[in-house]
C-alpha cells in the first residue's frame, strides 16, 4: 500500500462488515434473539447452561461371588428427593423404580433409605439390583459478590455447631490445614472473599487425579499429594473453609459427562454465605468442573452431609457381605446407564435467560427437545 493513499487495511474492513452484520441481526431479531446477541456481545466468554434438563438413567448395583459362596449381602442406598434453593425447585424427582422391589425402607436422620438383602450366592455367580431415576433439574446461579456478603461472625450458631469441627476426613483442626487456610485467606472475614480465594488457590495448585482406594483422601493427604478427584478436592475445600470459619459440607450424587456420554458418581460441596439482605444462601461449588456459585443441571444429589461423620460414612459404604475369606472376597461394582437426556431450549447465564428455538425452526419442521 502506498503511503498517503488513505486506503483502510483489509482487517479494518472485515471488522466493520462484521459490526454491521451484528447490528443488522440485532435490529431484525426477535426480542429473545436480541437478548441472546446482547448477552454474547456483553460477555462472550461467560458460560451458558440449559435452563432445565430432564433425564432418566439406570443405576446398577452388582455383587459377584469370586471364588466361593457369598453367605449374605446387603445393598443400602439413599433416595434422592426434591431440592429447593432460594425458593426455586432445582431438583424434582419425578419417579424412582426399583428392580427387584426393595426389601426394606427406612428413614435415618431425615434421609430416606432403601435396602436389598439376600443369601447364598454360589461361587462364580452374581446378583444385580437396579434403580431407574427420572429427574428434572434446573440450573441455579447465585448472583452474589463480596459486596453482598457478610462476615464469619455473622454465620448462624446452628451452622457453626454443625460444621465448624472435624468430620471424618475433613480435619479443620489439623495444623497443616489450619496453616494452609491462614496462608490463603490471612485475616479476611468476608465469607464470599474467603470462599473465592480458596477456590482460586485450589484451581491453581490442586490437580485432578483418580486412584483406587477404599475411601477418599483426607484433607492432610490432599495437602501432601496436591492431587485428587471430586471427593478428595471437595473434602480439602470444606476443611480449608471450616478452618477459616465458613461452614462447608459435601453434597453427593451422580453427574452426566456429555462429552463422554456417561454418568458417574460425583461429589461437590455447598457452603453458607450470610447476606446483608436476607438470612443467607447455601451455595454450590464444584471444583473439578470449575463451577463457583453455579449448580449445573447435569447432576442429581441423593445425599447432603449434615455434619455427622457417622451419617456421611453410612452413605459411602453402600455394600456389605459375609463370606469365607479363604475362598475369595466378593466383587462389588456400581454403574450408571443413560436412558434419556433432554435439555430445554432456554439457556441461562449470569443475568440472562433466552429461548432461540422458535426463531430457528425451518418450514415444515417442529420444535423438539435437544437430545444427546
Amino acid at each position: 500500500m502506498e503511503a498517503g493513499s488513505g486506503r483502510k487495511p483489509l482487517a479494518f474492513k472485515a471488522v466493520t462488515v462484521a459490526a454491521a452484520v451484528m447490528v443488522a441481526a440485532l435490529l431484525l431479531a426477535t426480542p429473545s434473539a436480541q437478548t441472546f446477541i446482547k448477552d454474547v456481545v456483553r460477555s462472550p466468554f461467560e458460560p451458558r447452561y440449559p435452563e432445565e434438563v430432564t433425564y432418566s438413567m439406570e443405576r446398577r448395583l452388582t455383587v459377584t461371588a469370586v471364588g466361593g459362596e457369598v453367605s449374605s449381602y446387603t445393598f443400602d442406598i439413599s433416595e434422592p428427593k426434591d431440592i429447593v434453593e432460594s425458593g426455586q425447585v432445582v431438583q424434582k424427582v419425578n419417579s424412582v423404580t426399583y428392580s427387584p422391589e426393595v426389601m426394606d425402607r427406612s428413614i435415618r436422620y431425615g434421609q430416606d433409605w432403601v435396602t436389598w438383602s439376600g443369601e447364598a450366592i454360589p461361587g462364580g455367580s452374581s446378583v444385580t439390583c437396579t434403580v431407574v431415576y427420572d429427574i428434572t433439574v434446573r440450573t441455579h446461579i447465585w448472583d452474589i459478590d463480596e459486596d453482598d456478603s457478610l462476615h464469619v461472625q455473622d454465620v448462624p450458631e446452628s451452622l457453626k455447631d454443625a460444621y465448624l469441627r472435624d468430620e471424618w476426613l475433613m480435619n479443620m483442626t489439623s495444623p497443616a490445614v489450619a496453616a494452609q487456610a491462614e496462608e490463603i485467606v490471612g485475616d479476611e472475614t468476608n465469607v464470599y472473599i474467603i470462599l473465592k480465594e480458596i477456590y482460586e488457590w485450589m484451581r491453581e495448585n490442586i490437580s485432578y487425579s483418580t486412584y483406587h482406594g477404599s475411601e477418599p483422601r483426607s484433607s492432610e493427604q490432599m495437602l501432601r499429594t496436591m492431587a485428587g478427584d471430586c471427593d478428595d478436592q471437595s473434602i480439602l475445600f470444606a476443611s480449608l473453609a471450616r478452618a477459616a470459619g465458613v461452614p462447608a459440607w459435601l453434597q453427593l450424587g451422580a453427574l452426566y459427562v456429555q462429552a463422554e456420554d456417561r454418568w458417574g458418581g460425583h461429589a461437590w460441596l455447598q457452603a453458607y454465605i450470610p447476606l446483608k439482605e436476607g438470612d443467607g444462601e447455601n451455595v454450590t461449588i464444584d471444583l473439578v468442573n470449575d463451577d463457583f456459585l453455579v449448580r449445573q443441571p447435569n447432576r442429581f444429589a441423593d445425599f447432603t452431609d449434615d455434619g455427622d461423620a457417622r451419617h456421611l460414612t453410612d452413605y459411602y459404604y453402600t455394600f456389605s457381605s459375609t463370606f469365607d475369606r479363604r475362598t475369595g472376597t466378593p466383587l462389588y461394582t456400581e454403574e450408571y446407564v443413560r436412558l434419556n437426556y433432554e435439555e430445554s431450549y432456554k439457556k441461562v447465564s449470569r443475568g440472562a435467560v433466552y429461548d432461540l428455538a422458535p426463531e430457528i425452526i425451518l418450514p415444515g419442521t417442529a420444535p423438539r427437545p435437544l437430545r444427546i
